[in-house]
């Protein structure tokens, strides 16, 4: 993977406790960051999926969810046992 260098400029705070845990973890500041804005970019990306998706689902096609999912999983599990 291509590497790029850039200046970042942090609140001492921060780095401090990202420090903390760097020395906890045995981990370089750099592979910190990148895990860090990867974890940050796929909860973006998976918030807009949510977004998007939402009312995907129709209660016609599906009235077994009409009580809502809670209660058909609920009636699902008494018959099982659980």
């Amino acid at each position: 993977m291509e590497r790029i260098v850039k200046t970042l400029r942090f609140p001492k705070i921060l780095l401090e406790e990202i420090d903390v845990v760097l020395n906890k973890d045995n981990m370089n500041f750099t592979d910190f960051i990148t895990i860090a804005a990867k974890s940050y970019l796929r909860a973006l990306k998976f918030t807009e999926a949510v977004k998007e998706s939402a009312g995907a689902w129709d209660l016609k096609d599906h009235p077994e969810l009409q009580e809502g999912s809670d209660n058909y999983i609920r009636k699902i599990r008494e018959g099982r046992g659980f």
